[in-house]
């Protein structure tokens, strides 16, 4: 009983990683482009006509050159037939390799494919790739395959934008890491630790006191909590990562600390810096500057996975139009003819113009409509950032426990949040710009091997229609309207 519960544990986890062995996955064979980056594009994927490239900038290259897929690619071939062994196999310990096949994950998915010869190589990394698409096992599977356990020295940080995003990687870090045929005392393990918002800390300043965790996995205020403390050293860090790094640097709150983390708290020369996400607007911009404000080395490899897919394919987008007072109304008769298996209702963030007004946040408004007039069987539970971490992190538990559910948030469930029972997406309001309705959509669609119908439906104004034009151009997906 116990060996099934752990492995639906991990096969729940892992749904963040869908595998190629999934009869949708892409299977475009990867051309390798080496070119120096054009600076100042705007476009979220301007380099749409190359094909899985990977942009280095080792120096300005006057002419492009072309690796074919079975050529060295940091000293491993890069072959599509190749499996999740081959590729890692006397890199990455037996263990972490038998528990991912455990799950029957044999094939890597393309960013894993393409990513982890270079990460192998030490060389810095920008994955950038779809919501899904495995960058986390990516850069977890590079950092089993540096840390040594026997030291007691902080190898590996995580650094994440929420919570809830270091709670789900911290959790999958922790199963890979274990040895369940090796009895502790005979072995020393790898020893993680969260450092995230909106703990007490004093839990983790007494470990550290004792002894430094292998793997901290941390949030940026409380990281630098503990570093202005001096309670933590990263002379010994062997990999630094920045999961979300958009919406890191994006954030006032963030950006300063993460500014001061890359080149004050660590060195590039000592480390290996691997940036993830599936949204770098401006990427060219973003790799240039990545070189200058010496955030990576100047052989930093920036890693774009399906730049001519920026959006999962599985998914189904549709559109209905109605005036604001039909809203609530249109969201329940949307609940009622879907009956979807589990939901995630997107709703924006209150403005100061509103709260100034004396208004109820539109979060409470549709929690409400829904508690009062939703019929269904479904589990209602609310996420948005200015409710305090306890009740979060209680949601979330919920959430990760299975059952029927409509989660109401706001984009704080846009960001890593991996919820592989949801099918529906609803934006109750539309998000602000396409990255944002990017990374909502991509909180459905996760679970490999499902033939669910997945869909994201955005309920908008007739004046908001020319917008959602505008996310379809720039994501390259078509939306089609439906009626009440």
């Amino acid at each position: 009983m116990a060996s099934s519960s752990t492995e639906m544990l991990l096969q729940a986890l892992l749904w963040k990683f869908p595998f190629s062995c999934n009869k949708r996955a892409h299977t475009i064979p990867p051309t390798l482009l080496l070119t120096y980056p054009s600076i100042g594009s705007n476009q979220l994927s301007s380099n749409r006509t190359l094909n899985n490239s990977i942009c280095s900038s080792i120096a300005p290259i006057t002419s492009s050159s072309t690796i074919s897929t079975n050529e060295e690619v940091g000293g491993f071939v890069a072959d599509q037939h190749l499996t999740l062994r081959t590729i890692c196999e006397g890199r990455v310990p037996d263990h972490v390799l038998r528990r991912i096949e455990e799950l029957g994950f044999l094939m890597p998915t393309e960013i894993q494919r393409q990513a982890l010869p270079i990460l192998f190589s030490g060389q810095d990394c920008i994955l950038h790739a779809q919501t899904g698409s495995g960058k986390t096992l990516a850069y977890l599977l590079q950092i089993f395959s540096v840390i040594n356990t026997q030291r007691s020295a902080v190898q590996a940080l995580i650094v994440v934008p929420t919570r809830e995003l270091g709670m789900q990687v911290a959790k999958v870090a922790r199963i890979l890491a274990a040895k369940p045929d090796i009895p502790a005392a005979e072995d020393k393990s790898c020893t993680i630790m969260t450092l995230l918002d909106g703990g007490t800390l004093r839990r983790q300043k007494s470990w550290l006191k004792a002894e430094p965790p292998t793997i901290i996995v941390a949030t940026i205020g409380s990281l630098c909590q503990m570093l202005e403390k001096h309670m933590i050293k990263l002379d010994s860090m062997r990999v630094l990562v920045i999961d979300e790094v958009d919406f890191m640097f994006n954030s006032s709150q963030q950006v300063s600390s993460l500014r001061k983390l890359l080149i004050s708290y660590s060195s590039i020369n000592t480390r290996q810096t691997v940036f993830a996400s599936a949204s770098i607007p401006q990427h060219r911009r973003f790799l240039y500057d990545c070189i200058q404000q010496k955030w990576t080395k100047a052989n930093v490899v920036h890693i774009h996975a399906n730049p001519i897919h920026p959006m999962p394919p599985r998914l189904h987008h549709r559109f209905l139009i109605c005036n604001r007072k039909e809203r609530h109304s249109a969201l329940l008769w949307l609940l009622q003819s879907d009956a979807p298996q589990s939901a995630i209702i997107f709703v924006n963030e209150q403005s100061e113009k509103s709260k100034k007004a004396g208004n109820d946040p539109a979060t409470n408004i549709v929690m409400n409509a829904l508690k009062n007039s939703h019929k269904g069987e479904h589990e209602i539970l609310l996420l948005e950032e200015k409710i305090n971490f306890n009740s979060r992190a209680a949601s979330f538990s919920e959430l990760r426990q299975g059952g029927a559910y409509i989660l109401v948030a706001t984009d704080i469930a846009g960001r890593g949040v991996d919820l592989p029972d949801t099918t529906h997406i609803y934006n109750f309001d539309l998000p602000k710009d396409a990255v944002h309705y990017l990374h909502r959509a991509g909180r459905t669609g996760r679970k490999p091997f499902s033939e669910s119908k997945c869909v994201v439906t955005s309920i908008l104004t007739s004046e908001e229609r020319f917008v959602l034009q505008r996310y379809e151009n720039e994501l390259m997906f078509h939306c089609h309207e439906m009626f009440l």
